[in-house]
């Protein structure tokens, strides 16, 4: 049975639970891994594409919003009018300013900020402050034009996000297909199927087919829906237990026949 035939049995032919049910552990992972890959690569295109929008963003506004600046020889200098003041909301504030006439009081009355001087750089969280002096770095030379060159990294910072969200995202599925297992356990000795966690893990991983199917569409369309989980272990659960049904109790073996008190003739 191939992966697309397998794919579409998972919800449409329950009856292939007695086929997916006692399968090698191998086949099962291998289906598990070709769609999990492509729930995830599909569920993706719009974080790439969010990613790259905003990747032009911050270009845009380094370019006509940050001012010409220079850090050399442990000192900060800015041109244009100061100070700057960015993000103030009355609880966290973003300050520049290398003149020196705003102090470091000026955080008082913020929770959070940043503030900038010439001489190092101040940043203020729940309330405690802490301070980078330019002076540890007096052997770097950095200005606005060293800024932009670096932002092409950002597509690196990309595959990166990517190649660990591919881990940590398959660590935790294989965990929600566990969880999954060891519920159709409970179902299973309920009903007395008889069927073993191996075979559990199987039918979980079929199971999920179309939850996770429905949650790349979401991921696509609207990723904010609420209570989606409630939606997408609802359904799991359900198609397991009309697997496990399809599966049905062991067939009792059947003894030979006593024929210890038949008369021969």
């Amino acid at each position: 049975m191939g992966f697309f035939r397998q794919l579409r049995d998972s919800f449409t032919a329950f009856e292939a639970y007695r086929e997916f049910a006692f399968q090698k552990k191998g086949k099962t992972f291998k289906y598990f891994i070709l769609l999990f890959t492509l729930t995830f690569l599909v569920s993706g295109i719009r974080f790439v594409f969010d990613f790259n929008e905003g990747a032009a963003g911050i270009r845009e506004t380094v370019e006509q919003h940050v001012p010409e600046f220079m850090l050399a020889g442990g000192e900060l200098t800015v041109r244009g009018e100061q100070p700057i003041i960015l993000g103030d909301d009355g609880y966290t504030v973003m300050i520049i300013d290398t003149t020196g006439q705003t102090r470091e009081s000026v955080l008082d009355s913020y929770a959070e900020g940043v503030l900038i001087l010439k001489d190092r750089l101040v940043t203020k969280q729940n309330y405690q402050q802490r301070e980078i002096m330019f002076s540890d770095f007096k052997e770097i030379s950095f200005d606005k034009q060293d800024l932009i060159g670096l932002l092409p990294m950002l597509k690196w910072l990309l595959a990166v996000i990517a190649v660990l969200g591919y881990i940590l995202k398959l660590v935790w599925v294989l965990i929600t297909v566990l969880i999954l297992a060891l519920i159709g356990m409970i179902i299973s000795s309920n009903i007395k199927s008889g069927l073993k966690f191996e075979n559990l893990w199987n039918m979980a991983v079929y199971a999920f087919t179309l939850p996770w199917l429905i949650e790349m569409l979401k991921n696509l369309a609207y990723p904010a829906l609420p209570l989606f989980w409630a939606i997408k272990w609802g359904l799991a659960v359900y198609i397991l237990y009309r697997g496990i049904q399809a599966v049905g109790p062991p067939v009792p073996n059947e003894e030979p026949p006593d024929s210890s008190g038949d008369i021969v003739i």
